[in-house]
């Protein structure tokens, strides 16, 4: 799904797929095992061959909250915890049956000390990325946001359960069915 993390749109998928590649191992993820846990302190960098995480936190509620999906063809990993070696911040999760190609985050750390140009565009792609995030979530509504994926990605529906999918938009599952009513009612209104 290569249009949901827009800080992607810019880099080359072949080279850091091969960096996994050649500097790694293929690994096998079911459906609800670990790439990564809050609080580790090892980084690992990934390349999805096939299937789908999610980045996942604990609210003081103790209720799980997602903040982002990666699917078949992208690169996984804490970005923060690779560049500055500090405690991971998110959980990892597989979503579905996944091939992984993992390496030490160190490879990737090394790479963008070597290049500071790939550095920079990872960088700023990831920062416009959330902000635009963040921004959303106080100028859009829920309806306005969920439209605006499905539009994006239409076949996030495939990929992501909708109580993800809820977490994700910062809605409950309830006021997302509530959504995807109205948006079915307003489609066959206008026909």
């Amino acid at each position: 799904m290569k249009n949901f993390n827009t800080y992607l749109e810019n880099l080359d998928m072949n080279f850091l797929r091969n960096l996994c590649a050649e500097n790694g191992k293929l690994y096998h993820y079911n459906k609800g095992d670990y790439f990564c846990r809050i609080s580790d302190k090892k980084s690992l960098f990934g390349f999805i061959e096939t299937g789908s995480f999610k980045y996942a936190i604990t609210n003081y509620k103790g209720e799980e909250r997602i903040t982002g999906f990666v699917f078949d063809s992208t690169p996984v990993g804490d970005a923060l915890n690779i560049v500055t070696n500090c405690e991971i911040r998110t959980d990892i999760v597989a979503l579905s049956e996944s091939k992984v190609f993992v390496c030490n985050g160190s490879i990737l750390a090394d790479t963008l000390r070597h290049n500071p140009m790939l550095h920079t565009k990872i960088a700023n792609g990831l920062l416009a990325q959330t902000y635009d995030r963040f921004l959303d979530l106080y100028r859009k509504s829920p309806k306005e946001r969920y439209s605006d994926l499905l539009a994006k990605c239409p076949e996030i529906l495939h990929k992501v359960s909708l109580k993800e999918l809820a977490s994700y938009l910062q809605v409950t599952p309830t006021h997302l069915s509530r959504i995807r009513k109205e948006i079915t009612f307003d489609n066959k209104a206008s026909l």
